[in-house]
C-alpha cells in the first residue's frame, strides 16, 4: 500500500512520456509478418511491450517440430493475446497459447471463430470462447471472406487486418453491427499502409490484397502515448495552477486518444501545441456544471475522465463503455466501487456510468479510505492525482502502472507528488 500526497498548490513540470503501446505491438507484429530479423534493442520499458518482443522472439526461434505444444503464456496483457493468436495461426508449430486467471476469463471465441472459418486449426484448452487455446500453425493459411462482430473488442478485428497481406487471396472483413474503438482500427489501416500494405476501408467492409510487408522502422513510426497523457491532463485540472509541458505530442496523430484536448477544454484545461510538445495550463474559463460523453472511439480514456469529473463535482452520463467490462478488470465496477468508496456520487445502469455531480463523506468503514486498483494501470494512475483534491489518497498496488508506464512514479515526483509505503 502506497499513500500519494502533493501539497504543492502550482504544479511545473516537463513530462517525457512513453511510447504508444498500440502502436507499438501493431508494428512489431507488421516486422514479424514481413520476415525481418528480430530487434535486439529494447523498444520500451512498458511490460505489454516487453512480453510482445520478447514472445515473438521465442515464436520465430522455437523448432517447429515440437509436437507437445509450445506455451506462449502472455501474462494480463490482452493485446498481445488477441495479436498472437492470429499470428500463431499461421507459424509452423504446434502452440498453447495462455495467460493470468484474468486472461482466461477474457473472450477470444470471435476472433479464434474468424480464423478457424479460413481454415486454421484451432481449439479450446479448458473453456470453450476463453483463453488457452491450442494451435496448430498453417503458413499456408488461405485468406478469403471473414464476418466479425465489430461490438466486441476492435482488437480482433486489427488481428485479423494485420494477417491480411500475408494470406494467400487476401482477406475481406465484414464487419457487422455498431463499430466500437473504430480510432484503433484506423490506427492499424495506417501503419499497416506505412509498411506497404494495400487496404480499402469503407462503411462496414476491409478488403485487403496479397502482398507483403516492408520491414517498418519503429522507432521512426512511434509516438508518445496519449492514453498515457490523460493523467496529466487530471493533473492540470486539479491544480490551482499548471504548466505542464509533455514531450513529442503532436497535433497530427494515428491516435484516437489525442481528442483528449477537447475533452479537457470542458474541464478546466487549455491545451497549446508547441516545438516542444503540448503545453498545458489551467482556463481562467471555469469547468462545465454537467458533462456527458459518448467513450465508443476511446475507451481508454474513460477512467481519467470520470475521475475528473467526479472530484470536480460534475455531473454527468458517460456511455460507450461496454468494453471496459472485460479489460484488465471489469472497469465499471472499478470505478463505481472506489469512486463510491471515496464519497463520491456515482451509478451504473448496464454499461453506463452517471455522476451526480455530489460528494457525500468517506463511505467506507475502514481508515485510511484505500483504493483498490484491481490489477489495472488505469485505475491506479486515474486515482492518483487525486491526492491534489483530497489530503491523501491511498493506493493498493501502486506497481501495476509498469504494464504502460513504468516511469509513472518518477514523473510524478517531478510534479511534487510523495509516494510513501
Amino acid at each position: 500500500m502506497r499513500c500519494i500526497t502533493n501539497l504543492q498548490n502550482f504544479i511545473d513540470c516537463t513530462v517525457g512520456l512513453p511510447l504508444s503501446k498500440s502502436i507499438l505491438n501493431r508494428l512489431l507484429v507488421i516486422r514479424y509478418l514481413s520476415g525481418a530479423t528480430a530487434l535486439d534493442v529494447l523498444l520500451s520499458e512498458s511490460s505489454d511491450t516487453q512480453i510482445m518482443q520478447d514472445l515473438l522472439f521465442k515464436i520465430g526461434s522455437e523448432n517447429v517440430n515440437d509436437e507437445s505444444g509450445t506455451e506462449i503464456n502472455v501474462g494480463n496483457a490482452g493485446t498481445v493475446m488477441r495479436f498472437l493468436t492470429a499470428v500463431l495461426a499461421i507459424t509452423p508449430g504446434h502452440w498453447v497459447i495462455t495467460g493470468s486467471e484474468r486472461m482466461q476469463q477474457r473472450p477470444i471465441r470471435p476472433l479464434s471463430d474468424a480464423l478457424i472459418s479460413l481454415g486454421a486449426d484451432i481449439s479450446f484448452g479448458n473453456n470453450p470462447s476463453y483463453p488457452p487455446l491450442i494451435i496448430k500453425g498453417n503458413p499456408q493459411l488461405s485468406g478469403g471472406n471473414v464476418s466479425l462482430d465489430a461490438g466486441i473488442s476492435s482488437q480482433f478485428i486489427s488481428a485479423l487486418m494485420m494477417l491480411g497481406p500475408v494470406l494467400k487471396d487476401g482477406l475481406v472483413i465484414e464487419l457487422q453491427g455498431d463499430i466500437i474503438s473504430g480510432s484503433y482500427i484506423h490506427m492499424t489501416c495506417e501503419l499497416m499502409q506505412k509498411a506497404g500494405a494495400i487496404i480499402d476501408y469503407a462503411a462496414n467492409k476491409i478488403q485487403i490484397k496479397e502482398g507483403t510487408y516492408n520491414p517498418v522502422d519503429i522507432l521512426a513510426l512511434a509516438e508518445p502515448d496519449w492514453s498515457a497523457a490523460a493523467f496529466w491532463f487530471e493533473v492540470a485540472a486539479f491544480a490551482s495552477g499548471a504548466k505542464i509541458l509533455l514531450k513529442g505530442l503532436k497535433e497530427k496523430s494515428v491516435q484516437g486518444d489525442s481528442i483528449l484536448p477537447e475533452i479537457y477544454k470542458n474541464l478546466g484545461v487549455n491545451s497549446v501545441f508547441t516545438e516542444d510538445g503540448l503545453l498545458l495550463t489551467r482556463s481562467e474559463e471555469p469547468a462545465v456544471a454537467e458533462y456527458n460523453f459518448d467513450f465508443t472511439e476511446c475507451p481508454d480514456l474513460a477512467q481519467a475522465v470520470i475521475v475528473t469529473c467526479a472530484a470536480l463535482g460534475i455531473k454527468g452520463c458517460f456511455s460507450g463503455l461496454k468494453t471496459l467490462r472485460v479489460k484488465e478488470t471489469d472497469r465499471i465496477e472499478a470505478l463505481r466501487n472506489e469512486l463510491t468508496k471515496l464519497g463520491y456520487g456515482v451509478d451504473v445502469n448496464n454499461d453506463q456510468i452517471m455522476l451526480s455531480g455530489t460528494f457525500f463523506e468517506n463511505r467506507h468503514r475502514t481508515n485510511p479510505v484505500v483504493v483498490h486498483c484491481y490489477d489495472d494501470h488505469r485505475m491506479a494512475m486515474s486515482f492518483a492525482p487525486l491526492a491534489l483534491m483530497r489530503s491523501e489518497i491511498y493506493l493498493d498496488d501502486p506497481d501495476v502502472v509498469k504494464k504502460s508506464y513504468p516511469a509513472f512514479w518518477n514523473d510524478m515526483a517531478q510534479a511534487g507528488f510523495l509516494s510513501e509505503e
